[in-house]
């Protein structure tokens, strides 16, 4: 585009300096006819009419060169004009460059932070579930050994066993009974076996408080048996032995 304006400006320019010499030639022959027909005769004037044409020739070439100098400073602003520019342009390219660059960068390591984050978040929340689903399973073990405990305290109320099962003098009876009542629990299981306790617990578990007199009745056999009370009045039924012994429930967590 630059080009094409120094062109057509120059042509123009051209143009214009031609018609301007035309009209100066114009000027000059009509002078010279002038001059010619008034002193054809004269030599001196005839030099002097060509020494006037040399003078306007030399000055017309001069003033052409001077044109022509004139159009290539033009040229020369143009593509300096064109080359900042352009340097300009690139400048600022380098920089678009460098912003996506770093723009890149701030996003890689927005990236990577957010996935830090991310993992100590799921780790968080992996332990906040894990200890979440632990306490559920231990109170959930509560609530089951509760519903038991109650069920069990539900079941002895109406249960009528057997005095048999109570009637016995012999450790290896008493450890059999006790593991098969309390087979979990080694507190109570151990508690079970010692003599002493033995007729009070087993008469206890075999004949609830709804059966108070065969509770009495087992009590009295099973202390009997194991020579815990003679046979003598009949106060020694109830007076003559230790009360029940009684035992507390432990559980363990």
């Amino acid at each position: 585009m630059a080009k094409n304006t120094l062109e057509s400006k120059a042509k123009d320019e051209e143009k214009e300096a031609e018609e301007r010499e035309e009209q100066k030639m114009s000027d000059a022959i009509n002078q010279v006819e002038s001059i010619t027909t008034n002193y054809t005769k004269n030599e001196f004037f005839k030099e002097r009419l060509m020494e006037k044409e040399e003078e306007m020739k030399a000055k017309k070439e001069l003033e052409d060169l001077d044109k022509l100098i004139q159009k290539e400073k033009e040229k020369e602003r143009c593509i300096e004009t064109f080359l900042e520019r352009e340097s300009r342009r690139m400048s600022r390219k380098n920089k678009e460059k460098q912003a996506e660059e770093e723009l890149k960068e701030i996003k890689k390591e927005v990236e990577h932070q957010v996935k830090e984050i991310k993992t100590v978040f799921h780790s968080k929340m992996s332990k906040l579930k894990q200890s979440t689903e632990r306490m559920k399973m231990e109170k959930m073990k509560q609530l089951t050994d509760m519903k038991l405990k109650i069920t069990s305290l539900l079941i002895d109320q109406e249960i009528k066993g057997s005095i048999t099962n109570c009637k016995q003098d012999k450790e290896e009876n008493f450890e059999a009974y006790c593991n098969a009542r309390f087979p979990v629990n080694w507190f109570e299981n151990k508690h079970c076996r010692l003599k002493e306790n033995f007729c009070g617990i087993c008469c206890e578990k075999e004949f609830s408080v709804r059966f108070a007199e065969d509770r009495e009745k087992c009590l009295y056999e099973c202390r009997l048996v194991n020579g815990m009370i003679s046979t003598g009045s009949g106060s020694d039924k109830l007076t003559g032995t230790n009360e029940v012994a009684t035992v507390e429930i432990v559980n363990n967590p």
